[in-house]
């Protein structure tokens, strides 16, 4: 890596701020096409020799990750969380656009940054999974409503047309968010997705979610790391000789995180072997929502596993 050239890109909607870290200069290109072209005809590195390093940003991020994959060169992507943790913890002074391209670069040097591949921009199943279930959030609210309504309207206050109108709305919604996740089912399920699908608990429509919020899952070194990404992982509290787990961290994918319960929950209920470890936790102490945390982090350490060794999970059989 340090015989590499690093492209640090600070990415905004309008504007790319690139840092060229072998010429230590800094330009500004609109974040488009033309933008990219033009910065791309000014790079007199061989491609084979320079790592294009992007803060992960959203739909922001997007274009130029797309483009420079398609142009043949090596692309990183980096956690917002961690650069903002490095940028502050440094003695710069005050944060700019052009400071952040700097440290970008300089992480990916000191070997920050997972590569990226195509299959992580094919975003069309993911952002449907996602528009379905902000469906589902809004559902969930909606009844919210409605029951509060009701509620008044039993105490003799006149809202009945007003909740008649919001339970059309409820099942509109509903319908819609049926008819956003029949869209994901155009596409065949991946190997990924065939072997979390083999887990007890997961079933056709969690697997796909998680597969998607997840990516690929073989590009974590470890399943502890495949943890912390879901952030089903524990804090460690450290104090001198004491060191304690804590609450997860909550610091991953949430959507992916709120799967991976869900399928837990049910593994909980219908594996002999998850079952087993559930009960031992709640005759621990544990609360049923701790036990069930303590099975997803199982459930993330079997799925990571059968992943790597690309093999489907089966079931431990009852004996009795």
């Amino acid at each position: 890596m340090n015989n590499s050239t690093v492209l640090g890109i600070d990415v905004s909607k309008e504007e790319l701020v690139i840092f060229n870290s072998s010429s230590s200069q800094i330009v500004k290109v609109a974040n488009s096409v033309p933008g990219l072209n033009k910065l791309l005809s000014s790079l007199d590195q061989d491609k084979s020799d320079v790592v294009v390093a992007i803060e992960s940003t959203g739909d922001y991020s997007y274009l130029a990750m797309k483009f420079f994959l398609k142009a043949g060169f090596t692309v990183k992507l980096l956690n917002p969380i961690v650069t903002k943790k490095a940028i502050s913890s440094t003695v710069r002074g005050k944060k700019t656009d052009k400071s952040d391209a700097v440290a970008i670069a300089e992480m990916v040097q000191l070997g920050q940054g997972r590569v990226i591949s195509e299959r992580d921009l094919d975003l069309t199943n993911k952002a449907l999974i996602r528009t379905e279930r902000k469906l589902i959030s809004l559902r969930s609210d909606l009844k919210r409503i409605k029951n509060s309504l009701q509620m008044k309207t039993r105490n003799g206050v006149n809202l009945s047309q007003a909740v008649s109108e919001i339970n059309d709305l409820i099942l509109e919604v509903d319908q819609k968010a049926k008819n956003i996740w029949k869209l994901t089912e155009n596409k065949e399920p991946d190997r990924q997705e065939q072997i979390i699908d083999s887990h007890v608990g997961c079933g056709t429509k969690l697997s796909k979610i998680i597969s998607e919020e997840a990516g690929d899952i073989k590009r974590f070194p470890s399943s502890s790391q495949f943890k912390a990404y879901v952030g089903i992982d524990p804090k460690i509290i450290q104090s001198g000789k004491m060191d304690i787990k804590g609450k997860m961290t909550k610091r991953g994918n949430p959507t992916l995180r709120h799967s991976i319960y869900l399928a837990s929950f049910v593994a909980s209920r219908h594996d002999p072997d998850l079952k087993a470890y559930y009960e031992k936790k709640r005759n621990e102490g544990k609360a049923h929502t701790h036990a069930v945390c303590a099975v997803a982090r199982k459930m993330c350490e079997r799925i990571y596993s059968t992943v790597i060794h690309d093999r489907l999970y089966e079931p431990i059989r009852s004996t009795t």
